[in-house]
């Protein structure tokens, strides 16, 4: 019987979306979404709005997160489980951002989620900065019959009312995400908020608002593990599908450097990754993956990998949940 090669096995078969850009993790590339289905569908965006310190990199995240992705295959060893025999994955490429203008390329990319949506496909979304996650979650939500929540992996609460008299940017996301009609602020988790770069009035804001936030000495405290399922508990207490959000700066940066503001003391690359499959229990209304600046990663790109990761781990979660075999990653004693 003669033997061909996969696209895992030899990049070169991978379709590229443009240049030396694959799709991610060699998933079919679909520009066009008018006439498909499928259970996920993953679309780039390219866009990095005013920065604090490490401005213009996130735009490069889409294309250096799908290059690392092709570490990663459909059998996930962890799950003991072909999660694309479960799921169908698609790569619809990057929004077109207009550069400069958050409130137009916020549009375009509310249309393509629109256009995943009516794919009857889960958004999986590759930013750019944390800004793009309000019109993400604002097309995701716009909907549904029910009060959605989000599990949202950050170093920052990101409640300001505007910064540099803009309320769209990377500052202000959440604050603008709990105004939605269809999200309940009391269903909205933080993990991994921690530092002196938070804004003192934000705390005060999160408490008024009923936002659940899991600080550092929580986590170590507890346990990550006993910390995301209650995070899932505290967006999906009626076991409603949450958007996860996981912005890459809540990883330490020993294991993830690569993102406009470093901050020390974060999760580890295996409390992440362990946290998403938690969160991922109930279905998705979305999920994303924001803030990598690949400009400054080092040169094995392990933010890169690191994001690719996370979003292949949710990949199999969802993969689980429709095969109905649960939490085969995790370790059990021998009977």
């Amino acid at each position: 019987m003669m033997m061909t090669e996969s696209a895992f096995e030899n990049p070169r078969l991978v379709k590229l979306i443009y240049g030396d850009t694959p799709s991610f993790m060699a998933t079919p590339y679909c520009p066009d979404l008018s006439d498909v289905e499928a259970d996920a569908i993953v679309v780039g965006m390219p866009y990095d709005g005013i920065a604090t310190l490490r401005g213009g990199a996130t735009r490069l995240a889409p294309a250096w997160v799908r290059k690392l992705s092709l570490l990663y295959g459909s059998y996930n060893f962890d799950w003991d489980l072909e999660v694309f025999n479960h799921i169908k994955v698609l790569d619809a490429g990057d929004v077109d951002i207009v550069p400069g203008d958050n409130a137009r390329s916020y549009e375009r990319l509310e249309a393509r989620i629109a256009a995943v949506k009516k794919a009857s496909a889960v958004p999986f979304m590759i930013g750019g900065d944390h800004g793009v996650t309000y019109p993400a979650v604002k097309e995701a939500v716009r909907d549904i019959d029910y009060k959605a929540g989000m599990v949202i992996f950050d170093t920052h609460l990101d409640l300001a009312e505007s910064y540099r008299e803009d309320r769209l940017t990377r500052a202000s996301p959440l604050k603008r995400i709990c105004e939605l009609p269809n999200i309940d602020p009391r269903r909205v988790a933080i993990i991994g908020a921690r530092g002196p770069r938070n804004v003192q009035e934000w705390t005060p804001i999160a408490r008024e608002l009923g936002i659940r936030i899991y600080g550092m000495s929580e986590i170590e405290a507890r346990g990550i593990s006993e910390v995301a399922i209650e995070a899932l508990q505290v967006a999906s207490p009626d076991g409603q599908a949450p958007y996860v959000s996981f912005d890459i700066d809540g990883v330490d940066p020993a294991f993830a450097p690569a993102t406009n503001s470093i901050e020390p003391g974060g999760l580890t690359a295996r409390e992440a990754i362990d946290a998403v499959r938690l969160v991922c229990e109930n279905g998705l209304v979305g999920f994303d993956v924001v803030e990598v600046a690949p400009e400054h990663d080092s040169a094995s790109h392990i933010t890169s990998a690191l994001a690719a990761r996370l979003m292949a781990e949710a990949f199999a979660a969802m993969a689980a949940r429709k095969a109905g075999c649960g939490r085969k990653w995790k370790w059990q004693p021998s009977s």
